[in-house]
């Protein structure tokens, strides 16, 4: 259980990004270097997951004063989207550049059972640009898989998830209603699917 959280005006926040310094040395272990000339080597697929920009501003913010900041307060959102663009912009850039990166998976759970959490004329304006640049970035890079993660019902952000250059979701949650047959008919191969199990059935044995 949270009991507060470390964002709750643009003070907090300025004081927050004092710990997001990508080119902090003890971010990456000593022998990164190393790590990325065996990696060109590999025989397995390598993947770096990264937090969304809706999911780290639920970190910082908190749900509920989230959602309401982007009613009440739309700039603050464009401060924190821009700022966390930027961040994991020049992070990923580390292994973009090493040619090494097979799948780059960006963690948003950002829709419920029946809706996403915020509309999606909402996430077109606030969260597609960033999407938009990693996935760029990541293409350019050579990156083949671009996937997004979130539960619960995506009908209605699939198409910007598309639009941005995402080509793979998860886990296309059955109890949420989402149907990986249906999906295919609607988005033919503009999108893979990963997962769409139901894990009740799973429990069942």
């Amino acid at each position: 259980r949270w009991l507060k959280f470390p964002v709750t005006c643009r003070a907090d926040f300025e004081e927050m990004k004092r710990r997001y310094d990508p080119e902090e040395p003890l971010r990456y272990p000593a022998d990164f270097g190393q790590r990325r000339a065996d990696l060109k080597h590999r025989r397995h697929l390598t993947r770096v997951v990264v937090p969304g920009p809706f999911w780290q501003m639920r970190e910082w913010c908190g749900f509920e004063p989230l959602c309401l900041l982007f009613l009440d307060d739309p700039s603050f959102i464009e401060e924190m989207t821009a700022f966390w663009s930027e961040f994991v912009s020049r992070v990923l850039r580390r292994v973009l550049d090493a040619g090494i990166l097979d799948v780059l998976l960006i963690s948003e759970d950002m829709a419920y059972k029946g809706r996403s959490m915020v509309s999606p004329d909402t996430a077109r304006r606030h969260l597609l640009p960033v999407w938009k640049r990693w996935a760029s970035e990541a293409r350019q890079a050579g990156v083949p898989v671009v996937m997004l993660d979130s539960d619960g019902w995506v009908d209605e952000l699939i198409p910007l998830w598309i639009e941005a250059g995402i080509n793979a979701t998860t886990p296309v949650e059955v109890a949420a209603g989402c149907d990986v047959v249906a999906y295919r008919r609607r988005f033919g191969t503009q999108m893979a699917w990963h997962g769409g199990v139901d894990k009740r059935a799973l429990a069942r044995g």
